[in-house]
């Protein structure tokens, strides 16, 4: 029995990919590549199987955005710089962000590399030039596919194992939605849905002029008026560049697809926080250190907002309320209504109204891995050596304190 498929990445480097069919209007074919020789066609064979195209719906067929075949790309480097150039040029952003979209475009050719895939997020007043980056990155993206007025049924109706780039174009997205999203930004989450397992991992991109998504969740693109004159990105035009960097992104992939699943990088100079979307934009650029480096600047102002969070957040708020318990009261005990108080003067000093109960306290203490006891007066947490080291590793992930400077 043939095995239905939408792409597979094979431990020798193999790769089966979706292409276009000769005419724009065929079907799609399936391409085997085997680092050597290419086969093209509606069922191809590796390691003893054959593999035919999965059931997708013709709708999805005529609008998902697949590459024809092969066009070299010269180097890891020329390439994102090209890609940047266009989204600059098109798009009218600023250097660092078109370095981050630029970043977006490759992650999505090298998608199943990552265990989170990025999301990105464009807002704000000129929607005009929102919806030019939106259609530039129809484009460029692999497997793109253009979506509106998405319900959590309908994205569950979608095809699974297709590792879409999701192009939402909408307003409003509701709470269970954007859980779905948030399950299907990582790989090895999947999706129950009608007595099958869903696998809806791929790049997301939002179009939206709500804050629903989390901070931390999304890099956030702003499109604010500049008055600046664009190039005409006509159908003409937008058919020329996905001629050419489909191609080119689809022999990015070949050649870097093993090497970013292997990627050792380091983010642990990042908060916990923006460790895997930090992993993630490194391993667009699997041979290039340089490139892997420039993502410690690009990610610069997500940190600072991460830490300026952290300032009020109520995890990081009662990890600083244990550090100041214990240093009054090394190994004894403090009871969670006094963490409580700690806690709540903390907020109020910062200029925050929210109120702490015990209650909500004592569910963050064992949500951070805090074993508490209770007595007739109460829950209390005992402050030994080890709850100390407990509380210092977590104030360095929520960036309540530098490395270091946590006891």
């Amino acid at each position: 029995t043939a095995v239905p498929t939408f792409g597979e990445f094979f431990p020798n480097g193999t790769l089966i990919e979706m292409v276009r069919g000769e005419q724009e209007m065929t079907a799609p074919q399936l391409q085997l590549w085997n680092g050597k020789n290419e086969i093209v066609g509606p069922r191809v064979r590796h390691d003893g199987r054959d593999f035919v195209l999965g059931a997708i719906d013709s709708s999805i067929l005529r609008e998902v955005v697949l590459p024809a075949q092969c066009v070299p790309y010269g180097t890891t480097r020329e390439f994102l710089n090209e890609i940047c150039t266009l989204i600059t040029n098109f798009a009218g952003l600023d250097e660092n962000s078109a370095r981050l979209v630029g970043r977006i475009v490759l992650c999505s050719s090298l998608v199943e590399a990552s265990s989170v895939a990025p999301t990105l997020r464009i807002v704000g007043p000129d929607e005009i030039r929102g919806n030019r980056l939106m259609a530039l990155l129809r484009c460029l993206c692999r497997h793109s596919l253009r979506l509106t007025g998405v319900t959590p049924a309908g994205f569950c109706s979608l095809p699974s194992g297709a590792k879409f780039t999701y192009l939402i174009n909408q307003r409003n997205l509701s709470d269970k939605l954007l859980g779905l999203f948030d399950d299907a930004s990582s790989r090895d989450r999947k999706i129950p849905s009608r007595g099958r397992l869903l696998d809806l991992f791929g790049v997301q991109i939002f179009h939206t002029v709500g804050d629903e998504l989390p901070p931390l969740r999304a890099i956030t693109i702003s499109m604010i008026p500049t008055g600046q004159m664009l190039p005409a990105l006509d159908f003409d035009a937008q058919r020329k560049i996905t001629n050419e960097y489909q191609g080119k992104l689809l022999s990015f992939r070949r050649a870097n697809l093993a090497a970013a699943a292997g990627l050792q990088f380091d983010a642990s100079k990042f908060s916990f926080a923006l460790r895997d979307l930090a992993k993630t934009l490194a391993a667009a650029t699997p041979d290039d250190v340089q490139l892997q480096d420039e993502v410690f600047n690009l990610l610069q102002d997500q940190e600072k907002q991460v830490r300026s969070d952290a300032w009020v957040n109520l995890s990081a708020i009662t990890v600083e309320a244990v550090l100041v318990a214990y240093h009054d009261s090394p190994g004894g005990f403090v009871y969670v209504s006094d963490l409580a108080d700690i806690a709540q003067e903390f907020l109020m000093r910062r200029g925050e109204g929210t109120e702490v109960d015990d209650g909500s306290l004592g569910k963050r203490l064992k949500s951070l891995g805090f074993m508490t006891e209770r007595d007739a007066q109460g829950s209390k947490l005992h402050l030994t050596q080890a709850a100390l080291n407990h509380a210092s590793q977590l104030a360095k992930d929520l960036v309540v304190c530098d490395s270091g400077n946590c006891t």
